[in-house]
């Protein structure tokens, strides 16, 4: 706003001569160089890797980080924290449901209660399957049943009868 103020002065001075168009020319080009001045700085690079320091520094904190955002940080962790717990939790429940479903007949009338736990890691995962105590179901075949419906290994698979099964 300034420069089109002096600008305009500048041109108003001047004799209508030859001087006028470097003068316009001038003005022009300050005027150019005043609407650019807030948009170069992104235009010269580093900006993203400049606004993602920022956001980690303000998420995760670091050394010099204040007392608020070092709350922040950790409150950043607990809900990060809560929602990896509900994923556990969503999971185990779709699992014993769908373990259960995908039991033959027989077994699936025998079957009272199915527990998982560590459902994403299948390495660390154990199904506890609850069953009456009939007789009719075959534990080693309800753990061979499972173990190759959920790609896990048979000893991660715990069946018990229905009166042996903590309450």
């Amino acid at each position: 706003m300034a420069i089109a103020l002096i600008g305009g002065i500048a041109e108003m001075m001047l004799p209508s001569g030859g001087l006028v168009r470097y003068v316009r020319m001038t003005v022009g080009v300050a005027l150019l160089a005043a609407l650019l001045s807030p948009i170069l700085p992104a235009l010269r690079g580093g900006w993203a890797t400049s606004a993602a320091n920022q956001a980690s520094d303000f998420l995760f904190g670091n050394a010099a980080a204040t007392a608020s955002s070092q709350a922040e940080s950790r409150a950043a962790r607990d809900y990060a924290q809560a929602l990896h717990q509900a994923e556990n939790q969503d999971a185990a429940a779709y699992l014993e449901e769908w373990v259960e479903a995908s039991l033959p007949y027989p077994f699936r009338s025998e079957v009272v209660k199915v527990t998982v736990k560590h459902p994403t890691s299948a390495d660390q995962m154990t199904v506890t399957v609850v069953v009456r105590p009939t007789g009719v179901a075959d534990a080693v075949e309800i753990r061979q049943l499972i173990a190759s419906q959920l790609d896990i290994e048979p000893s991660q698979i715990e069946v018990i009868d229905e009166g042996d099964a903590p309450r």
